[in-house]
């Protein structure tokens, strides 16, 4: 695999999906990052016309493109947790298990990880530890995150179980380093990212000048954007682990 397309948290924003058709037949694959839902200035028949949309053309690409899901989609399946909509949650939680089986909780190729939020690799081991693995506090284990684990994860998440989706921290926001992959901040992922990959994600939204962040020899790729853009997005060749974040920008479209 080469070429990938990654686009950001569209809470019911159209420019997401916009970027991903105009550009589709130039990449192996299209990723979006999550969080369909929420927005403050969208209204919720815009955020459901928009999720249908993406759904329906991921049914159309089933191998080329790739659905992640967010917190703010999560928030509606998993008991413990409550959407921001409660007028609309009962509709917005039929049409994600509905399509269940189309949402991944991440996608890796190579050394690239896409995700919406990260992979902690301190949330990693506590995983591997609620999962049964004999994993001691005071020793780093030998255990490395992979695509089979990731692969287990997107499986679990498509057979109904949300135990993998649930918040992994003390504070409401999320700035922790035992924050799963759909929670964790920008600041706690440049702590405790998973060594040895590149990750891609959304979740937060950043100044430009902070997209492109280092941790060692890794890079991490933020492309969240503030509600009236949701036009960010990322060209990666994996094979070369070149990359770009660009700004999606038209002038004639009514967003």
């Amino acid at each position: 695999m080469a070429k990938i397309l990654a686009v950001a948290d569209s809470h019911g924003s159209s420019i997401p999906l916009t970027i991903a058709e105009r550009n589709q037949d130039c990449f192996d694959k299209v990723i979006f990052l999550g969080d369909f839902f929420d927005h403050e200035d969208k209204e919720y028949e815009e955020q459901k016309e928009n999720f249908l949309k993406v759904m329906k053309f991921k049914k159309a690409n089933p191998e080329k493109v790739k659905i992640l899901i967010g917190n703010h989609d999560a928030n509606y399946i998993v008991p413990e947790l409550y959407g921001w909509q409660y007028e609309h949650e009962t509709e917005i939680k039929k049409m994600i298990l509905r399509n269940l089986e189309f949402i991944d909780l991440g996608f890796m190729t190579g050394k690239w990880i896409f995700t919406h939020a990260g992979v902690s690799g301190i949330w990693f081991y506590n995983q591997l530890k609620n999962d049964g693995f004999n994993i001691q506090d005071d020793k780093v284990p030998d255990i490395q995150f992979s695509n089979e684990f990731l692969n287990q994860y997107n499986d679990r998440l498509h057979n109904g179980d949300f135990s993998i989706l649930r918040f992994t921290g003390i504070t409401g926001y999320g700035d922790e380093i035992t924050q799963n992959p759909l929670w964790i901040r920008p600041d706690s992922l440049k702590i405790a990212a998973v060594s040895g990959f590149n990750q891609v994600v959304g979740h937060t939204a950043v100044p430009d000048e902070e997209r492109i962040q280092k941790k060692d020899t890794d890079v991490l790729l933020f492309l969240d954007s503030l509600p009236f853009n949701r036009n960010v997005y990322a060209e990666i060749d994996t094979e070369t682990n070149q990359y770009e974040i660009k700004k999606f920008e038209d002038p004639f479209a009514n967003w």
